[in-house]
């Protein structure tokens, strides 16, 4: 074994978003390295348990499920303790997905109790904004953080992250001398084709993701019912959460009188088909005033472009570069903002051969910039170099991409 893996949910789980897609394309990336390694992770879908051969990660990764029941966002089950204390006993070093819950918590602590070399990605969980909310609002949530996620995260060999946001998050808790390894995520664009010219009249714009207020999806939508013409349509796809904020979405929606398409949630050959009729992807995480900036990266924006989809994304993510790019539009976080990039996506939308090359821009940047075979040979450099292991200073983008 060359590594241990642990992940609370782990594809083809279902409804459990971007951490479990990370963990399953960098697991990926480093079996077709042919480099071998255990993955422990809960059995958690809301379609039903997962079997180990369900889960498809390369020959060279052995699956071990564990039983998950009472909170199964967190991946609770106790079944985990000893799957996951043996791993952190045999294997030379461990790769931590995501903080604060019930596996990644354990495997941390076990790590630092074995003296076991391991690294943690945060996955958004110390995003400068959440982490204000939950030292405001959620003082249960706050101690737990104090009294076990940092102390652990300061023991790691390495926090990644993906996003300057992210690493700026990490810097704010744990200190300026925090070792960080900033390195995107990666996407396979050998799973995605990319997809033709939209052919109906109007602009459309999809949505990808939870109705909740930390994707900043009904500030959104205020903005684009402003700016909209009759012909002009948002489609969104996802859960939803029950509360006042979906309340207030399903007003919105009636409010747009047939331009709003509400899908809920869509298997992935939907997702796709939904894309390929849709001129650009939107992700306003953050746009809610009080809903705090929890997306670190997006992994939803890198599979729209590798469908040749441009996207328009709120400031302050992993994609601020990506109007310099000419692979979308970025846009500050209110309303003006907003209204003022929709004007621009409509012009570029009307035009065809402009619309065409935004498209193929955007698809090569994800060959180029997201390979994950390469992404991941960075952060493996990282993770298993003895060189690497107790390096004082902080490990920054330039250092980790030579």
């Amino acid at each position: 074994m060359d590594a241990g893996i642990i992940t609370t949910h782990i594809p083809p789980a279902k409804g459990y978003g971007g951490v479990s897609v990370t963990a399953s394309v960098l697991t990926k990336a480093w079996a077709e390295r042919g480099h071998k390694m255990v993955l422990v992770a809960s059995n958690e879908s809301i379609d039903g348990k997962l079997q180990a051969q369900d889960v498809q990660l390369g020959k060279e990764v052995d699956v071990q499920l564990y039983n998950c029941y009472g909170f199964r966002r967190w991946g609770f089950g106790l079944g985990a303790i000893p799957k996951l204390f043996k791993l952190c006993q045999q294997s030379p070093v461990i790769y931590i997905h995501g903080i604060a819950t019930w596996p990644s918590t354990l495997a941390a602590i076990f790590c630092s109790l074995l003296g076991k070399p391991f690294m943690v990605a945060v996955h958004g969980g110390l995003m400068p904004e959440h982490v204000d909310l939950i030292r405001r609002d959620k003082p249960h949530k706050w101690l737990y953080y104090r009294w076990l996620t940092f102390p652990t995260l300061r023991k790691a060999i390495a926090v990644h992250c993906t996003s300057d946001t992210e690493a700026a998050g990490v810097r704010n808790v744990l200190g300026k001398d925090a070792r960080i390894l900033l390195v995107p995520n990666g996407i396979d664009s050998r799973e995605f084709q990319v997809a033709d010219y939209p052919a109906e009249e109007g602009m459309q714009l999809c949505f990808l993701g939870h109705v909740q207020q930390e994707k900043g999806i009904n500030a959104f939508i205020r903005a684009w019912l402003k700016t909209r013409r009759p012909l002009d349509r948002l489609v969104i796809a996802g859960r939803s959460v029950d509360g006042a904020y979906f309340e207030e979405f399903q007003a919105l929606v009636a409010q747009a009188q047939g331009a709003i398409s509400y899908k809920g949630y869509l298997q992935r050959d939907e997702v796709m088909a939904l894309l390929a009729t849709s001129h650009f992807l939107v992700l306003p995480s953050g746009l809610e005033e009080a809903g705090g900036m929890r997306e670190n990266f997006g992994n939803v924006v890198a599979e729209a472009m590798a469908v040749g989809r441009p996207v328009l994304v709120a400031k302050g993510l992993a994609w601020d570069h990506l109007e310099s790019a000419q692979a979308g539009f970025v846009f500050d976080r209110n309303e003006a903002s907003v209204r003022d990039v929709l004007n621009k996506a409509k012009a570029q939308a009307l035009d065809r051969a402009e619309w065409l090359q935004m498209s193929a821009t955007c698809r090569q940047y994800v060959e180029q910039q997201l390979d994950p075979v390469m992404l991941g040979d960075k952060v493996w450099q990282v993770l298993t170099q003895p060189g690497y292991i107790n390096l004082p200073q902080q490990l920054t983008e330039e250092s980790s991409y030579e």
